[in-house]
């Protein structure tokens, strides 16, 4: 972010003074450049903000589920394999003999998630 900011001066400079054209274009390019550069900070800078959240919502998802216990505590009524955490009988919701999109996690996690309806 401080290139581009470099950058922008750089660019700025040559057109408070009387300068010549080519020296204005190219300021001109510069200027362009100091944008891509500050676009490619910013889309830094937010990527990693978005993995922190991620990571932190990780680390608060493996918090509730270790603080659950054992994991037929959900109470979703399907028998779950503690060992493999997903549901070993499958379900048939409309028919169409589709199985559970869920596992223990996910059912926990829905029980134990502030303002999340259980």
């Amino acid at each position: 972010m401080a290139f581009a900011v470099v950058l922008t001066i750089c660019g700025v400079l040559p057109w408070t003074a009387g300068t010549p054209t080519a020296l204005r274009v190219l300021a001109a390019l510069v200027l362009v450049g100091a944008a891509a550069t500050a676009l490619i900070g910013w889309g830094l800078l937010r990527s990693i903000a978005i993995d922190r959240r991620r990571l932190a919502e990780a680390e608060f998802d493996a918090v509730l589920i270790e603080a659950a216990g054992p994991a037929g505590a959900c109470g979703c009524g399907h028998t779950h394999d503690p060992d493999e955490l997903h549901i070993t009988d499958a379900c048939d919701h409309d028919g169409a003999g589709q199985s559970c999109e869920h596992n223990c996690d996910s059912c926990v996690l829905a029980a134990l998630r502030p303002g999340t309806p259980a």
